[in-house]
């Protein structure tokens, strides 16, 4: 599990129509496999502490 900062730096890049509602330095858990459930409706515990 990483803990990042939120950044919305080149965000026109990625295939947007607006600027995402995250802000700025926002931490943020991911996972290593960058999965949000183990199954369909069971979020990982990364998922719930984002939350």
């Amino acid at each position: 599990m990483h803990l990042i900062n939120f950044s919305a730096r080149g965000w026109e890049s990625w295939d947007l129509d607006r600027q995402p509602l995250i802000r700025d330095r926002m931490p943020i858990l991911v996972d290593d496999d960058l999965r949000f459930e183990d199954a369909p409706g069971v979020p990982r515990p990364a998922a719930v502490g984002n939350r």
